[in-house]
């Protein structure tokens, strides 16, 4: 019955401990994900019991497991103890030294657990951003050759869970093969005063499985886990990822790992139950990794991105005006200005491709958190780039840091960046000029203008000839000037003879009454329905002259003009008074026509012509 007893309290106790880790697991869920560094003290437990409980080495196995499957900013150091310390791996040993210690271990002896965890705690930094914990794998209780011994180990054990749990280091125990069957073993106690976590061989599943949980489960560190299906994972690698790893680990062997992907480098590492696959460099793009079990049911596994990257910052110079209102602007109030700094942050990795990590669609519309001198901002990423606005007074550089925080990939980022900013002077100011003085000079040309226009105007109708002798004599070979003289008379028209030989009768064209200004023999036959042809009448001009008199001026090529007997100069104005006579030969030199200058009488007089 007591027996009985005690198994029911044992698997109560179990109950009480997975609750417990799994609300654990919940609450560092909800913290979330950071890329800060981590380090892991591995404690192994060589006794000579381990022969028996770990024929396989599976323990070792899992050693590597956790060693392997770690971000690069996280460090591993490795403590194996029995009777005394066989091997001490400090943190941020190669792999390969890790490799070579665990391959010279052998199983032998006590079991000192007190020793072995106050060497682990010991391997520790003291840099409180850093995560901390020993994942301790051990076949059994604290046991030495006599009580003596066997008690100081246990007081050395609570001392150095005191020191793990005052630095922040937890401590989770796997207990291995089924010596470790009852909870209340001193041992324990570094899980429980830690806020560590149990995990027993067999129930929590295999050691490849239990140590899979611890790796997704209780270390925070970004990672994605994936689907095993069909004999093989899936996945796709974005843009700018300088490290991807795939951890696999299953309760039976996997077989061969295959992988076909471009990568600058691939390594492929498997152990018993577990493989991992490491591309430096990779090429964007749908990755699938192989394994030999098709079946895939009980393969777990996860992807681990890391970038190298490191920010590129542009800075360009602004200046804005303030706007002036409509007085400053009228009394040359000289305008002021405002400096900006506009900021473009794009992240690239750090291989020879210099790829812009986030041109990767996952990125867009991400906000992304930035210090800029000192100062918090936060920004959403928009085709590849973040852009940041700064006022630029007082501020002739700009040192940034990206904070990178992802729940999937771990960034690495040399940083800060400092940028400097090139100025500019303002712009020259130009006061607006005074043009007023000018506004007066233009307004007196303008008068001048105008003074000019009028006497013009009051000019335009007079003709300037140059007048030939008179009819009675008189020299006159200088300009003289009709203004505005009034026509008066008539005209006699007598077609003389014409080129085909008809008749045309005598007609009168009256010039009283008609206003002043030039007159072409041309337009005086069309009025008098004398048409000739064209034969030079339209060069043959009349203007009304002083006293009564109708100046005649030749200016055709081909015409002879005659006053009387006297032959008309080409452009050379000739008076003609009253009963003067002007005979016209015109260019065809067969149609000949007279023109009788002539008074009228009064009762001819009346009615004035348009």
């Amino acid at each position: 019955m007591k027996k009985q007893w005690n198994h029911i309290l044992f698997f109560f106790q179990m109950l009480l401990l997975c609750f417990l880790s799994a609300g654990a697991v919940m609450a560092k869920g909800e913290d979330g994900y950071s890329t800060h560094d981590g380090e892991i003290v591995l404690l192994l437990d060589t006794s000579a019991s381990m022969n028996t409980q770990d024929p396989d080495r599976l323990a070792a196995d899992a050693v590597r497991q956790v060693l392997y499957g770690l971000p690069k900013n996280w460090q591993t150091g490795l403590v194996a103890y029995g009777t005394t310390i066989q091997a001490v791996v400090p943190l941020g040993t190669e792999p390969q030294q890790m490799e070579e210690t665990l391959e010279s271990i052998t199983c032998s002896g006590y079991t000192n657990a007190g020793e072995g965890l106050r060497q682990a705690v010991g391997l520790f930094t003291e840099d409180a951003d850093t995560e901390r914990c020993i994942i301790m794998l051990t076949d059994g209780e604290i046991d030495m050759p006599d009580s003596q011994e066997r008690e100081a180990s246990r007081s050395l054990y609570a001392e150095a869970v005191s020191q793990a749990r005052q630095k922040g280091i937890r401590i989770y125990i796997v207990a291995i093969g089924s010596e470790l069957g009852d909870p209340g073993m001193h041992i324990f106690a570094g899980a429980e005063e830690t806020d560590g976590a149990i995990y027993w061989e067999g129930p929590s599943g295999t050691l490849s499985q239990i140590m899979g949980r611890i790796l997704t489960e209780r270390l925070d560190f970004p990672k994605e886990d994936l689907r095993a299906e069909g004999g093989s994972l899936k996945s796709e690698i974005p843009v700018g990822a300088e490290r991807v790893t795939y951890m696999l680990w299953s309760e039976q062997p996997m077989g061969e790992i295959i992988v076909d992907h471009p990568a600058e480098n691939m390594k492929i590492l498997q152990g018993q139950r577990y493989a991992v696959v490491e591309l430096s460099d990779p090429e964007a793009g749908n990755i699938q990794v192989m394994y030999g079990d098709t079946d895939g049911s009980g393969i777990q596994a996860y992807e681990l991105l890391e970038y190298e990257a490191v920010p590129e910052v542009t800075a360009e110079y602004r200046i804005e005006e303030i706007p002036r209102t409509a007085e400053e602007v009228k009394k040359n109030i000289p305008p002021v200005y405002e400096h900006f700094t506009d900021l473009t942050v794009r992240l690239l990795n750090t291989s020879e491709s210099h790829e812009n990590i986030w041109s990767d669609a996952g990125f867009e519309g991400k906000e992304v958190n930035c210090i800029i001198n000192g100062e918090s901002y936060t920004e959403a990423i928009k085709q590849g780039q973040i852009c940041i606005t700064l006022p630029a007074d007082g501020i002739d550089h700009v040192e940034m840091s990206v904070e990178e925080d992802n729940e999937d990939a771990v960034f690495h980022i040399q940083q800060p960046v400092m940028v400097e900013i090139e100025k500019e002077p303002d712009p020259a100011y130009e006061p607006v000029p005074d043009y007023r003085p000018l506004a007066g000079i233009l307004g007196i040309l303008c008068i001048l203008l105008l003074i000019l226009l009028l006497i013009w105007m009051r000019r335009k109708h007079t003709t300037i000839i140059y007048m030939a002798k008179g009819p009675s004599g008189n020299e006159n070979g200088k300009p003289s000037e009709i203004k505005d003289c009034p026509y008066s008379g008539k005209l006699n028209l007598y077609v003389v003879r014409t080129e085909d030989g008809r008749d045309v009768p005598p007609q009168t064209y009256r010039l009283f009454g008609r206003k002043s200004g030039r007159l072409t023999l041309d337009q005086i036959l069309t009025s008098c329905g004398i048409r000739l042809g064209r034969i030079g009448a339209d060069g043959i001009l009349l203007y009304p002259g002083p006293d009564h008199s109708l100046i005649i001026l030749d200016q055709t090529e081909g015409c002879t003009v005659m006053r009387g007997m006297e032959i008309l100069k080409k452009g050379t104005g000739y008076p003609v008074y009253y009963n003067g006579k002007i005979t016209v030969s015109f260019e065809d030199e067969k149609t000949e026509m007279e023109l009788h200058y002539r008074n009228l009488k009064p009762g001819e007089r009346e009615g004035i012509w348009e």
